[in-house]
């Protein structure tokens, strides 16, 4: 094979493109993990609260999650599903009991997660009692305080 021909130089180009692509492609993702944790909620009679998510981490691994400006009637109950892969975190927030027909009165809510690894998290919170939803990072290897603010 001649060095100088056009078709050694096409064919070395189309090979270093093939070892680019395979160098580049996309890695797999871990398989994730899923879990589901219940809010422990109590009625609160101040109406003007925010629509607002806090997150804080608390030691041993463990994050404190609060919940204010949303409405339960007495005997519901949300649920918080965390679906993680990696460092991306879905947060969907569901009523766990529902009551048909029942006027829901200001409420909050908190729950302490053991299962979050300390990285830095990419974490989108949807809240199907609301409509609202935030995208944010957390730090959970770090104390300090996060605060969101949901969107409608």
């Amino acid at each position: 094979m001649d060095f100088n021909s056009p078709e050694f130089y096409t064919l070395a180009f189309v090979i270093a493109m093939a070892l680019v692509a395979l160098l580049m492609g996309k890695r797999e993702k871990s398989p994730g993990s899923t879990h589901i944790v219940q809010l422990a909620t109590t009625l609160d009679g101040d109406t003007d609260d925010e629509d607002v998510v806090t997150l804080r981490h608390v030691g041993n691994g463990r994050v404190l999650i609060k919940r204010e400006g949303f409405s339960l009637a007495p005997e519901e109950t949300v649920n918080l599903v965390f679906t993680i892969h990696d460092n991306e975190c879905l947060v969907v927030e569901k009523k766990g009991i529902k009551r048909r027909g029942a006027v829901g009165d200001p409420a909050r809510g908190e729950v302490t997660v053991k299962f979050l690894r300390p990285l830095k998290y990419r974490i989108r919170y949807e809240s199907q009692l609301t409509s609202a939803w935030a995208t944010f990072t957390f730090d959970a290897a770090t104390t300090a305080v996060k605060q969101v603010a949901l969107k409608f």
